[in-house]
Formats: C-alpha cells, sequence, structure tokens
C-alpha cells in the first residue's frame, strides 16, 4: 500500500524508566497508546504505529486494530532503521513522526509542518529548543530518512536519541514558528516519569484527550499546582538526554 505523507507514531513497551508506560491507564478508559493515537489522527493523515518485532509488542498492535490505523514492526533498538523500513513499506514521501511518549502532541504545530515542509522543499522540520518538552517533534522527508540511516545502520544501535546526527548530514532543515505560550519551561508534556504519568492523570480529569494544545497550555497556566506535579522532572530529562548524546557520540 503506498501511502505518500503518513503520521508515524514510534513506541514500544520496553521503556526503563517507567516500564510498560505506553499501555498504562491515563484515564478510566483510555490508555497511553490510545490517547496518542486520537491525537495523531486530527494531523488529517493516515496514522502508522510504528513498534518492534518483539513479542513485547504485540499489545501495541492489538490496540492498534482497534483503532483502525496502520501498523509496522521492525527493528527494536534502531529505531531509525524502523523509519527507513516503514518508510519503504509503505513508499512513503513525506511524514510526522510523533513520539510515543507526548501525550498533548500539537496537531496543529504537526498541519503547518508537514505543509512548510513541502512548500520550503525541506528535509526535516524541526523545533527551535525554546520548545515545551511534548509538543512537537519533527516532520521528515524519504531523503532525510536514509541519510540518518546512514549514520547509524547497525540493527543493535539504540537510536532513542537521534537529533545529534543532524550534524552529520547536509539536510536541510527548518524550523517551526512558536507562539510565546509554548515556550514555557516550566510547563512539561511528556512521559518518562512516574511524576509525569501522575501529571496527565490530573490534566485529563479536566479536559477531553482530543483537546487543542493552545487550550491545555492556557489552563495549565490558570491552574499552575499542575505543572508543579512534574515540571522539576525536566532537569533529570535533560541530563539523561545530554548522557546518551555523548555515549552515541563516543
Amino acid at each position: 500500500m503506498k501511502i505518500e505523507q503518513a503520521a508515524i507514531i514510534t513506541m514500544r513497551t520496553s521503556s526503563s524508566r517507567l516500564p510498560k508506560k505506553s499501555v498504562t491507564n491515563i484515564t478510566n478508559t483510555q490508555k497511553s497508546i490510545d490517547i496518542i493515537i486520537e491525537r495523531a489522527k486530527l494531523t488529517n493523515l493516515p496514522v502508522i504505529l510504528a513498534t518492534s518485532i518483539d513479542d513485547s509488542d504485540n499489545q501495541l498492535v492489538e490496540i492498534a486494530k482497534k483503532h483502525d490505523i496502520h501498523i509496522f514492526r521492525g527493528s527494536l533498538m534502531n529505531k531509525i532503521k524502523r523509519w527507513k523500513d516503514c518508510f519503504q513499506n509503505y513508499e512513503i514521501e513525506n511524514a510526522l513522526l510523533i513520539d510515543g511518549d507526548d501525550l498533548c502532541y500539537d496537531y496543529n504545530i504537526a498541519k503547518i509542518s508537514i505543509q512548510k515542509l513541502i512548500s520550503t522543499k525541506s528535509d526535516i522540520i524541526w523545533c527551535p529548543d525554546e520548545i515545551i518538552t511534548g509538543l512537537f517533534t519533527l516532520a521528515i522527508t524519504k531523503h532525510a530518512i536514509k541519510k540518518l540511516y546512514l549514520c547509524e545502520p547497525n540493527e543493535n544501535s539504540d537510536t532513542d536519541i537521534f537529533t545529534h546526527l543532524f550534524k552529520k548530514t547536509n539536510l536541510k532543515i527548518s524550523y517551526v514558528q512558536l507562539k510565546n505560550h509554548q515556550k514555557n519551561k516550566e510547563i512539561r508534556l511528556t512521559l518518562d516519569y512516574e511524576r509525569d504519568l501522575l501529571f496527565f492523570r490530573e490534566l485529563y480529569k479536566h479536559m477531553p484527550i482530543t483537546e487543542s494544545s493552545d487550550n491545555i497550555i492556557k489552563y495549565i497556566l490558570e491552574n499552575p499546582k499542575i505543572a508543579s506535579i512534574n515540571y522539576q522532572c525536566q532537569k533529570d530529562f535533560l541530563e539523561n538526554k545530554k548522557l546518551k548524546i555523548g555515549e552515541n557520540i563516543d
């Protein structure tokens, strides 16, 4: 099946910091994966769950089937290879890469980014460093995926952190333009730690899981006690990211 443009959700269950967070309940009826899928659908692109061939991810596949989305299974550790193989399997030209941890993924930024990817003839549409963690990952072309894969072709390479590889390529990178409220550093919208889990459970008591990210941020700013649940995790998150980048470079 040929899908020229897609929203690709990257997800697996073998998380070290928060085991099986992708299948953990956030609301009484919805798990993390349910929320990610429903928000990905609002990009108005075909949605593909890109998970691994490992048996531990069978549950993700069964849930994805219930949502009637496409499924691709590939490398467990090397998600760049998984993306490359997914692009090849569905003959994808351009895609949004959606991190399976980002339960407030901004589908409006995503729509703008995929359009900008095409109109500017860029290889990657990325986000500035000051963006709230968890709002958006990137939009990318087939050409860029192939170039990144050449940097890390080993099946067993851990490419959980991969943006440092951009420096090894000659890819054309453009950036999304952020609104001021999308730069707030005392808000954290990604799921890595137990406190993040508590944060999302509290947040989604007060609004539907498909609420726009702009309205979510507005609500958090009006109710700062919610943000205080987990934003202190950001320091550990950034230190861990820096450590992983250092390990990969070495």
